[in-house]
């Protein structure tokens, strides 16, 4: 069903000539110049979120723009008393009515940018925590892509250069001991924190884990979405729940993934937590030939935690302290094939500490 929301007119610059200058002059007639840049857009509407725990004010001329952000984030509570995040959230009519390409995201210095085409960007100040989005409406039609590329991307920019720092892995807990699951895409990371999870785990998150650090923490405290799981098709193999869910395409121009509320998979009672304090953090490798854990390369494993480090040279600094302090002098790798010994070994790691 198409929303009803307002949009602004997209305009142009046109230049009044010399002679109609002088006319308007010589008969005293007020001169408009328009706002070809829409500088003087109106937010009128605005919403407060806390996603991942952290405030985040939303402004914008769209109802819709709000309906899917409280989609996203109202089920989240406030955690951290720090300076809220601002996006500007600005729709405009538009004439084009596919879905927009794959956005091109560019950072320098402070200054970050995603960018699908001249209506559908999103330009970023890290060092203010405010970003600048437009969007067309027809965009906002495709909401899978606009939640996935604009909505969270730009959010999750904003914190992972603000106030905590992304890694990609998911994360589990035992006995109040958090486990940091790091890995490539396909090492398995959702598969196993799901089937932590299946048997009796705290479920944090299963891809994206944020190390907090705010008023000076060094607790090596992680936040991520507990609420959502997300997988590959084939692992409606394993898991025999997943059978007849929806194979749906990533933000609706993305691989083939099934998505849903972790809450909803069946009858099984999901212990979920938006935060965990990390006590050890486990590389993945489920091609090996033989079950083991063993010790894993302490400078690979801050390089992959840097890797998607910010730009911005003091951020960048704070960010490898941190890594630094997380890891500790310590990572291991966990050499699998077996969905049931691993989740088994990683007991055994949690408890008896090797």
């Amino acid at each position: 069903m198409k929303s009803a929301l307002e949009a602004l007119p997209v305009q142009t610059f046109q230049m009044l000539t010399i002679e109609q200058l002088k006319q308007a002059c010589a008969r005293s007639e007020p001169i408009s110049f328009g706002d070809p840049y829409l500088s003087g857009v109106q937010y009128n509407l605005q919403e407060t979120f806390y996603p991942l725990g952290f405030p985040l004010n939303v402004s914008t001329n769209s109802r819709q723009v709000l309906e899917i952000a409280s989609e996203c984030w109202s089920s989240f509570r406030k955690v951290f008393d720090v300076e809220p995040i601002t996006l500007n959230i600005a729709v405009t009519e538009g004439t084009v009515r596919d879905c927009p390409p794959v956005p091109v995201c560019r950072m320098k210095e402070q200054i970050g940018s995603i960018i699908a085409d001249a209506d559908n960007f999103a330009i970023s100040d890290y060092l203010r925590a405010v970003s600048n989005i437009w969007v067309t409406r027809s965009t906002l039609e495709h909401r899978d892509y606009f939640r996935y590329f604009f909505l969270r991307s730009t959010l999750l920019g904003q914190i992972s250069n603000g106030y905590a720092w992304g890694i990609h892995a998911a994360c589990v807990e035992l006995d109040g001991a958090g486990v940091l699951l790091c890995g490539d895409s396909g090492a398995g990371k959702s598969t196993l924190s799901y089937a932590c999870a299946r048997a009796g785990w705290t479920y944090i998150t299963d891809d994206a884990s944020f190390l907090v650090d705010v008023d000076g923490r060094d607790d090596r405290l992680v936040v991520g979405d507990c609420s959502l799981a997300r997988f590959r098709p084939s692992t409606q193999d394993i898991f025999p729940e997943l059978r007849g869910k929806p194979v749906m395409q990533r933000a609706e121009i993305g691989k083939p993934s099934i998505e849903f509320a972790i809450a909803t998979v069946d009858a099984r009672q999901f212990i979920t937590s938006p935060v965990s304090k990390i006590r050890h953090v486990v590389f993945l490798n489920r091609n090996a030939s033989q079950h083991r854990l063993v010790s894993f390369p302490i400078e690979v494993a801050r390089l992959y935690m840097l890797q998607r480090a910010s730009s911005v040279p003091e951020i960048r600094n704070r960010q490898a302290r941190m890594f630094d302090r997380l890891l500790d002098g310590r990572a291991f790798e966990l050499h699998y094939t077996s969905l049931d010994w691993a989740v088994e070994r990683l007991r055994q790691l949690v408890r008896e500490g090797c």
